[in-house]
């Protein structure tokens, strides 16, 4: 059964139709059951007190804002210190994807092209480009050999995908590793994609995590052919407003602003209103990034050393994986020994085929909470791995 959960590559089946998001089909059960100790959530878990930043004005939340509020491109583009022609409002990023694809297209007279995505992944930035019926290809970011450092490129498998390809779609803080591109990497993606009028596109959606620090770097400083993605979902903790953006050249933002008008029309006064009194604070969010790793990550370690669990720390971000010891299978795991206690992680399947063993754990809720998780963490697998080595 969990050969279904994986990114589906390749083309829309005419039998099947749109394939599902095996990730979501798996992962939203799981979260119902509400399980008191969640380490599978791998955006910030921070409770923004929305009634005192709007004070008096959220009275007026549901009013139409035209008319009352400011251009809202200019509180991304102050923040971002670029021009507001380069930035589109969406609903999220996941539909940033949608809209980035028909931008990046808008001038290529062929029907379908093929589309080359990274992997591992979250299922939707494969499978977007699929419901336009365009073809996605596959380039992978390895394991480094002695699970230290960075998840590297092989190049000479992602030249022969990119040569095929009109688009690149890819994921800089991988997940499910948390790893940004080695600077060797980035660079050359950056010049073999230009060199081959390819165009980039980058969901940064965990970038703002290292947004503190001097390796922060968009793709949208890196060259007219480089689309960024983010929102306020994952690193702002705002997920539930589905406020996202795009920032690209002038020419692509064009584009995207007129497919977002033909899928979503305009953004809702509701969520305009709120991120409105968000953007001059959110600060505060990364202050607790911060925060988090500081109190919670030394917690994670002296576990998985405790069971000699080799453990590949990013040096930024919000959530890691490492690999289970013993063959021990992670579905199993999250579904028996985990669930026993109280803990929810998500298997490292969900973004590649292979990823049998691995798990992808977050340390984004609040110090407590993580503490308690992670007692619990630890009898799991203090469980787990004593049944496997008395077999």
């Amino acid at each position: 059964m969990a050969e279904s959960y994986w990114p589906v590559f390749g083309s829309k089946s005419s039998e099947s139709g749109i394939p599902r998001i095996g990730y979501l089909d798996w992962y939203v059960p799981r979260l119902e059951e509400n399980r008191p100790h969640n380490l599978s959530l791998n955006g910030m878990q921070y409770e923004w007190d929305i009634k005192d930043l709007m004070k008096e004005s959220i009275f007026e939340i549901a009013n139409h804002h035209i008319g009352t509020l400011k251009d809202p491109r200019i509180n991304v583009s102050t923040r971002e210190n670029v021009d507001v022609e380069r930035v589109v409002l969406c609903h999220g990023a996941t539909q940033g994807l949608h809209i980035a694809v028909c931008a990046a297209l808008a001038n290529n007279n062929q029907n379908n092209v093929t589309i080359a995505v990274e992997s591992p992944c979250y299922a939707p930035i494969v499978q977007s480009p699929q419901l336009f019926n365009h073809e996605v290809i596959k380039v992978r970011r390895l394991q480094p050999k002695e699970n230290f450092g960075h998840w590297r490129i092989d190049k000479q498998q992602w030249l022969e995908a990119i040569k095929k390809s009109a688009i690149l779609m890819i994921t800089p803080i991988l997940n499910p590793s948390g790893w940004d591109y080695h600077d060797d990497d980035r660079e050359w993606i950056v010049r073999t994609c230009k060199e081959n009028d390819v165009i980039i596109i980058a969901d940064e959606v965990y970038l703002d995590s290292k947004r503190r620090h001097s390796e922060y770097l968009p793709f949208y400083e890196l060259g007219d052919h480089c689309i960024s993605i983010n929102s306020l979902t994952k690193v702002y903790s705002l997920g539930t407003l589905r406020y996202g953006w795009i920032i690209a050249s002038p020419d692509i933002a064009e584009q995207a602003r007129r497919a977002f008008r033909t899928l979503g029309g305009m953004m809702g006064s509701p969520t305009l209103r709120i991120a409105e009194s968000v953007f001059p604070e959110l600060e505060t969010a990364l202050d607790k990034v911060q925060e988090y790793r500081e109190k919670n990550l030394p917690l994670l370690r002296k576990v998985l050393e405790k069971f000699n669990i080799s453990w590949n720390e990013p040096s930024h971000g919000l959530f890691g994986a490492f690999r289970l010891p013993h063959g021990i299978n992670a579905m199993d795991f999250i579904d028996r020994e985990c669930k026993q206690y109280g803990v929810l992680l998500v298997p490292g399947n969900m973004f590649e085929k292979g990823l049998d063993e691995w798990i992808r754990v977050a340390w984004s809720i609040e110090p407590l909470s993580f503490e308690k998780a992670v007692i619990n963490l630890e009898k799991a697998l203090f469980l787990a791995i004593s049944q496997k080595t008395s077999q």
